[in-house]
């Protein structure tokens, strides 16, 4: 336990929650779209079950189904862990809790699992944007092909976040006083004792740019296909004119909202390493599951 470390100190442990605060309406502001979120995607998997349990076929590809149904579950738990890790502690609800008790496991674990997670969430929109390129350059036989991809791609999308936060393994968490402007009894979980000091901020700013610029290629490849396929026509895919330009509309959504993902992610990276800007500390998921909220839209 560091010097820094709110455990045993008689203040904060008599410290009260109070509700009316600048850090808990900060912390609800991403309620306003998650639970949309969690509406829009829960109905659109409601509608698939009904329609193959009535009629049993699939009203879209099951496997893109499966694979943005994944993405959006590591989303939602991203989210959890978000509240658990940064925001739930800087409105002071977990000030008293945090000095009375310790329990640096556990918060290492709050801590690591966020971070494996928002890593596992990046890989996400690659793998969605690469299913639909397949379905472009294998329109007969995309279902084999997609079917082998999962064997290999899901265990690594799985495996690869570890790489990025094996440093954290051995350290130990420990609740902080947040820097000003944030008031008294707002904290925020750290982590020490990691291996060679190694730091999050390096590995999340380069998977940012990786998965972003790969992202972006990917579709930028795909809105190209779709975009010849219904202007030339092409050997391999066939699209009616309706259909095509739905496609393509489609496929251009998701591209912006991904971009705006990583975005999001990039910024608040940035600003959570700024000791003066109120964001200190925090890194949060706003907006980083927009891509999944537009595929999934677009599937029905």
């Amino acid at each position: 336990m560091s010097k820094k470390s709110i455990f045993g100190n008689q203040t904060y442990m008599d410290l009260e929650f109070k509700f009316n605060t600048f850090p808990v309406y900060f912390a609800l502001l991403p309620l306003s779209y998650v639970l949309p979120t969690v509406f829009i995607v829960n109905y659109t998997i409601f509608v698939y079950l009904k329609h193959w349990w009535r009629k049993k076929v699939a009203i879209v590809n099951s496997q893109i189904f499966l694979v943005v149904s994944m993405a959006h579950t590591v989303n939602l738990l991203s989210f959890f862990f978000d509240y658990l890790s940064n925001r739930f502690p800087a409105t002071g609800m977990m000030t008293s809790w945090c000095a009375s008790n310790n329990h640096p496991i556990l918060l290492i674990f709050i801590l690591t699992s966020h971070f494996y997670l928002d890593y596992l969430a990046m890989g996400f929109p690659f793998f969605m944007s690469v299913l639909r390129l397949i379905f472009m350059v294998y329109p007969n036989t995309h279902k084999q092909v997609i079917n082998k991809l999962l064997r290999i791609a899901l265990p690594c999308i799985a495996i690869y976040p570890i790489f990025n936060t094996f440093f954290m393994f051995p350290a130990t968490g420990e609740c902080r006083q947040l820097y000003p402007p944030y008031e008294f009894g707002a904290i925020f979980i750290h982590y020490y004792g990691e291996i060679a000091g190694l730091s999050n901020s390096p590995f999340l700013l380069a998977n940012i740019a990786f998965w972003m610029g790969s992202t972006i290629s990917i579709n930028l490849m795909v809105i190209f296909l779709v975009a010849q396929a219904r202007n030339r026509g092409s050997h391999h895919v066939q699209y009616k004119s309706r259909k095509s330009r739905r496609a393509e509309l489609s496929v251009t959504l998701t591209t912006f909202a991904m971009i705006l993902s990583f975005l999001m992610r990039g910024i608040c990276l940035i600003y959570s390493n700024i000791p003066s800007l109120p964001v200190a500390g925090h890194h949060p998921s706003t907006g980083s599951d927009a891509e999944v909220v537009v595929l999934h839209g677009s599937s029905i």
